[in-house]
């Protein structure tokens, strides 16, 4: 049976003009859709004079002779299963550059038909974008997925030796979310990464930004369960972060979904008060509605576990 491979992350890359949709696999594999593809190097499914066992946007009789072992062997489509449940196919993203330079050298040795030329001014457009920023880079970049590579070999160690019900206690926000607060005040320089202590006013961004289009009665709850205490040294601290308090049915999904939103807007904006100017305007209805849901009032939906 023929794998199928799950999707973790996706996102759209820019080269040049495109604008394609890029896939990151549990595998760790890096593609393009196909039909991103066939855009990207600007063919139609359906080309003629093509050799049968090649995708038309590389088989014409005259480009085949340059396909060497290497560039043959990501040809294959490689299947997965879309966020619809559908499953599609896509190809391996360094595809793209390869396939490129295969038009550049059968144009260079005068190899390509007028219809053609098309192609090659495409793809030195493609070579030239990437020159800087490999494309494998920019995938991993436009989906967020540079934020997990460092940890999957941890994330293995962890799950040899803590139990599944510790492993919630991980960390549940995206390194990406903190980068994008010290770029939106200014203070990238102090951006470390590896470094998971953040300071107080950090805390109260995310009160206001993360949890802040929460029910009012849900953030009451999470501050009664996670009172604030005095340390030895009289400093004060709340016990747990507020999203380990979280059900898995309803509090952590509407946490993922606001979280991947709220990025996209802190992306898109210049700095924190163009941030807050968007966020208001991206979440005007959420902030509208901030009394808590009918469902949830009325009891029949439990806002924790152990009230079920």
């Amino acid at each position: 049976m023929e794998k199928v491979e799950e999707l973790t992350h996706t996102g759209y890359i820019e080269i040049g003009d495109l604008t394609l949709y890029a896939l990151v696999t549990k595998s760790g594999k890096r593609l393009i859709t196909a039909t991103d593809v066939f855009k990207a190097v600007g063919r139609s499914r359906r080309g003629k004079a093509r050799i049968e066992g090649y995708p038309a946007f590389i088989g014409a009789r005259n480009i085949v002779q340059f396909i060497d072992d290497d560039l043959k062997s990501r040809l294959t489509p490689v299947k997965y299963r879309a966020k619809n449940g559908r499953i599609a196919e896509a190809y391996d993203a360094t595809l793209i550059p390869r396939v490129a330079d295969l038009y550049i050298e059968a144009h260079d040795k005068g190899a390509l038909t007028k219809p053609q030329e098309a192609v090659y001014r495409r793809s030195m457009i493609i070579v030239r974008s990437l020159a800087k920023l490999g494309i494998t880079a920019l995938i991993d970049e436009a989906t967020g997925y540079q934020y997990d590579r460092e940890s999957k070999a941890l994330q293995k160690l962890l799950s040899a030796y803590i139990s599944e019900d510790l492993m919630k206690w991980q960390m549940r926000f995206p390194k990406e979310f903190y980068e994008e607060i010290y770029r939106l005040y200014g203070i990238s320089d102090k951006f470390d990464p590896n470094n998971v202590k953040r300071p107080q006013w950090i805390g109260n961004f995310t009160l206001k930004y993360v949890y802040g289009v929460f029910p009012e009665k849900v953030i009451d709850e999470l501050r009664k369960r996670n009172p604030v205490k005095e340390s030895a040294r009289s400093t004060m601290y709340r016990g747990h972060k507020y999203f380990q308090y979280l059900t898995e049915s309803i509090g952590i999904p509407q946490l993922d979904k606001h979280l991947n939103q709220l990025i996209m807007v802190m992306r898109m904006s210049s700095d924190h008060i163009d941030f807050d100017k968007n966020f208001k305007k991206m979440f005007a209805k959420e902030l509208e509605r901030k009394s808590i849901q009918d469902d949830i009032k009325n009891g029949l939906i439990p806002l924790f576990d152990d009230e079920a």
